[in-house]
């Protein structure tokens, strides 16, 4: 019998899973996460789902083997959605055929024409000044980002994003040894840079990280790269400061 589901599985996730098992910070982050976005939280949702809702979503993922099918009944994230908003792995650049983060400045740091009405100036300027004092402003932009989890498309129920929160900050993107010669999955990437990720969200929690691979181009060669997306709400008082300590975890990593 032909199994379907959904949302494709991730291959060999096990090397994901046994990071988090290991590390009790991250399992309560997951926990918080989802007990927060739980279909019956008052707080996330005006009523809860109802009970023949519930059974069916229920049943079709033990038939269908799809638990993240039933995850999104409940709290309308799928396994990896709940990872990813839990700051647990990163958000892929441009996921789903979506531009994100969008980048806002040029290699110089100067605002793009297209943005000069989106931006506060005054957020702008304040980008600009640390920009200017860096000693490596190599790839750092004033940029947009957005979390999002995935819901079902009003007519066929196809999964597609939907937006939580969007944000302006400041992105940094590094270039990390390549993965994909090795063959890994997603998952298996995400486990590569366990130790990096979460040793940035324990220095400068809630910061966005974004993963490609095999997606940054340089000199003919494709390389994986990393970006830091630090939100202006919570970075912009001594970003500077912030700015240094993301640069001494890549490099303290990569060493």
């Amino acid at each position: 019998m032909n199994e379907t589901t959904i949302f494709p599985r991730e291959k060999r996730a096990d090397f994901l899973f046994e990071k988090i098992l290991n590390d009790p910070w991250a399992c309560e982050k997951l926990q918080e996460t989802f007990a927060n976005y739980l279909c019956y939280n008052e707080d996330a949702y005006d009523a809860p789902l109802p009970a023949e809702e519930f059974a069916q979503a229920l049943f079709n993922s033990y038939h269908n083997r799809d638990l993240s099918a039933f995850l999104m009944a409940i709290c309308n994230n799928t396994l990896f959605d709940l990872l990813r908003n839990s700051f647990l792995i990163p958000y892929r650049f441009n996921a789903d055929g979506k531009t994100n983060p969008v980048i806002m400045t040029d290699d110089n740091g100067q605002l793009l024409p297209e943005y000069e009405t989106s931006i506060w100036e005054k957020e702008y300027r304040h980008f600009h000044k640390i920009y200017q004092t860096l000693g490596n402003n190599k790839n750092i932009y004033l940029a947009r980002a957005y979390r999002y989890s995935h819901d079902y498309a009003a007519n066929d129920m196809k999964p597609e994003q939907k937006i939580l929160e969007k944000s302006d900050g400041v992105l940094l993107i590094r270039e990390l040894p390549d993965t994909v010669k090795q063959k890994e999955t997603e998952a298996e990437a995400y486990s590569a840079v366990w130790n990096l990720m979460i040793a940035l969200e324990k220095e400068l929690p809630m910061s966005y990280i974004f993963y490609g691979q095999d997606s940054l181009v340089k000199n003919n060669s494709r390389y994986d790269e990393i970006g830091i997306f630090l939100p202006n709400s919570l970075f912009l008082t001594n970003l500077e400061h912030h700015i240094e300590k993301a640069e001494e975890i890549i490099y303290a990593k990569e060493q």
